[in-house]
């Protein structure tokens, strides 16, 4: 009895040793790398005041390697400015074919919240999905093509590569 209970823990301890070690944790860089994955439009009505809103929703891949992306509620109230966002947008308008810049009166950038909730440092990756509302009413330009440049921060402020989203038509209407 005793010979085939030691038999089956040293089993059990070998096996769970094997199954362990056949994760290997991927090494990625401290500073955050991001790709464009998508971007999607529609267009909402403003439950206030019934003024349409294009509502875009920008997918990016992302990859760090301690894991420090986002912020959670208490840290945007009190820890860090109001204007030092971690999801950074910049507005590009087609004019004559060519993009430029254009900076519109609300700014598109913001925070998006703790990916890892744990506080656990380590590397981690996945895909981050971001709303920006614009509001027609205000925006200059009929039928506009644009595209946005992105980056993002983690706390340590460790700044990203900068993604460039594919065109969207906003206040087609």
């Amino acid at each position: 009895m005793f010979k085939n209970t030691a038999k089956a823990l040293i089993f059990l301890i070998v096996g769970a040793t094997m199954l362990s070690s056949c994760y290997k944790e991927p090494n990625f860089s401290m500073t955050p790398e991001i790709s464009f994955a998508s971007i999607t439009k529609d267009m909402r009505l403003d439950q206030f005041t019934g003024a349409r809103k294009d509502s875009i929703i920008v997918s990016i891949n992302f990859k760090d390697g301690d894991g420090d992306l986002g912020y959670n509620t208490e840290e945007i109230g009190s820890i860090i400015p109001r204007t030092d966002y971690n999801f950074v947008i910049k507005s590009l308008r087609s004019k004559n074919g060519k993009f430029t810049e254009f900076k519109p009166e609300e700014t598109l950038s913001g925070f998006f919240p703790r990916l890892k909730t744990d506080d656990k440092i380590g590397p981690i990756e996945g895909k981050l999905s971001y709303r920006i509302q614009i509001e027609t009413a205000f925006w200059p330009f009929k039928k506009d093509t644009v595209k946005f440049e992105i980056y993002i921060k983690d706390r340590a402020g460790n700044v990203s590569n900068t993604t460039e989203t594919d065109p969207v038509i906003i206040k087609e209407f």
